[in-house]
């Protein structure tokens, strides 16, 4: 495991996705573990549980446990400061009860490698090539380790009146 410091880079290649609002100063990172889950209750979606990341002040990293359960957004239990790449390797590790794999983290998400291998293999298709190929309409799309909208910015979008 690596004492390396945590990097925005490094989460990007690791499979985290960013996302970020006005007034927040930095990137939050956020890996989903609900899909990857070694013993996977029958309840549990692809977004009900999380590991989420934002850079402090001192060189040190906020750590929270997501949760989306039933669709609802904002729950968060701070678990602790960390610094490290271990830090990270060892909390993803922890919570799915699987050894750490980037290469089975795809779009934001822990898959398995069944998971993994069915994202990969349903990448293959024609439509879905043509799609990554396709034309970016927005400045959003251009930075693939964003992800996705999430209802808090359409609610920011209205409130802002920038959604009609």
């Amino acid at each position: 495991m690596s004492n390396e410091p945590i990097s925005d880079e490094w989460l990007k290649s690791v499979g985290f996705r960013w996302h970020q609002f006005d007034r927040q100063p930095d990137k939050h990172w956020l890996l989903w573990l609900g899909g990857g889950l070694r013993q996977r209750p029958s309840l549990t979606d692809f977004e009900d549980l999380g590991i989420e990341v934002a850079p402090g002040r001192d060189g040190s990293w906020f750590c929270w446990l997501r949760s989306d359960m039933s669709g609802r957004y904002h729950r968060f239990i701070h678990l602790r400061h960390i610094e490290t790449q271990a830090d990270v390797i060892q909390l993803v590790e922890a919570i799915s009860g699987r050894p750490w794999t980037p290469e089975n983290h795809l779009y934001g998400h822990l898959y398995s490698p069944d998971g993994a291998a069915r994202v990969r293999k349903d990448l293959e298709r024609l439509d879905r090539r043509l799609m990554l190929q396709g034309h970016k309409w927005s400045d959003e799309e251009e930075d693939d380790s964003r992800g996705r909208a999430l209802p808090e910015h359409m609610t920011e979008a209205v409130a802002t009146g920038r959604a009609k």
